[in-house]
């Protein structure tokens, strides 16, 4: 799509004026209005650097100390950015630690959010960060204006994909860049019957190897998780290339995600056995997966990732997460 042209209500799936779209517009908010306990902001400081994050910045950047953030700086120098989303407090601190001559506009669906996450980071970084609370699927940008645009773990929460996508791209500079990092997978979290066989068998290998466990495993479903969570997370990635030049693609955790979905049927039992500081740490992670990270061995991890990252590459299963840079479409 030409940067010449704003993007059109052609481009919409979903519409502002609609009742429907705006009781669950209002709930995604307040989702978001105050620290979720489960979320990157309540926990990621505390429990981070695990075997899965090594695991997955292996696949992003090629080295396990090396989160994809801090890849940024290799494509440029960066002087007016934009954040879609706040999410992770550790990666937007880190945007701009690396990239020192950036000013940031943090915008998010949440004032709460946004406000709450731009004032901790104006503390260290004074006069360079600036909330915005806007709904990123009706977001207006200025046309060429950002050079650098990057968002985590939050495009899969958006319905107007195409809409966001024209947008980023006529609002980039023609050297400018766009970093996603997200959850690519099916929707709202419902794996494909191949993934849940495959995660269930791996699982039923490493029951194998452990005494006195009891088989069975408990498929979560939606009810946790926010009104938007997931809703094209399955077509993030097609529509983005449709729009932007894909100039990277890295994809991780076919079968690492589903651990954060699933809960062993004696996992009751299995925490009354264990030290009370490890049942805190499992009960506000069960989201990230770590809670799973304690309670099973590298082995299962390993098989995990292996066959996981396999049968992606095969075409047999669709990524977990992904990270891409894109370039701006003329």
């Amino acid at each position: 799509m030409s940067s010449d042209h704003p993007p059109t209500a052609s481009l919409l799936r979903v519409t502002a004026d609609d009742p429907e779209y705006r009781r669950l517009a209002a709930a995604e908010a307040a989702y978001w209005q105050q620290v979720h306990p489960l979320s990157l902001e309540a926990t990621e400081r505390e429990f981070s650097d695990g075997p899965v994050d090594r695991y997955v910045n292996t696949r992003f950047t090629g080295d396990p100390r090396t989160d994809w953030v801090a890849t940024i700086p290799r494509w440029g120098r960066f002087r007016r950015a934009v954040l879609l989303g706040a999410s992770s407090p550790r990666r937007e601190t880190r945007v701009l630690e690396l990239n020192p001559e950036v000013h940031v506009t943090l915008i998010d669906i949440s004032a709460g959010a946004a406000e709450r996450r731009a004032a901790a980071l104006a503390k260290r970084f004074p006069g360079r960060v600036d909330p915005r609370t806007a709904d990123l699927n009706f977001l207006e940008l200025v046309p060429e204006r950002y050079d650098l645009i990057v968002s985590s773990s939050t495009i899969h929460h958006v319905t107007n994909l195409e809409y966001l996508a024209a947008q980023i791209n006529r609002a980039l500079t023609p050297d400018g860049f766009f970093f996603l990092e997200d959850y690519v997978g099916e929707e709202r979290f419902n794996f494909s019957e191949p993934k849940r066989r495959l995660f269930e068998m791996i699982y039923n290998r490493d029951l194998a190897r452990q005494r006195g466990r009891r088989p069975g495993l408990i498929w979560l479903d939606a009810s946790d998780l926010s009104p938007f969570c997931g809703v094209r997370s399955h077509e993030t990635l097609d529509v983005f290339r449709s729009y932007l030049d894909e100039v990277q693609l890295r994809t991780a955790s076919a079968l690492t995600l589903p651990m954060t979905r699933t809960r062993p049927v004696d996992y009751d039992e299995m925490v009354q056995r264990l030290p009370r500081y490890k049942v805190v740490y499992a009960m506000l992670a069960r989201k990230l997966g770590i809670r799973r990270q304690i309670l099973v061995g590298q082995e299962f991890l390993d098989e995990l990732t292996l066959v996981g990252d396999a049968a992606c590459e095969a075409g047999l299963l669709r990524p977990g997460i992904a990270f891409a840079v894109y370039r701006k479409r003329s």
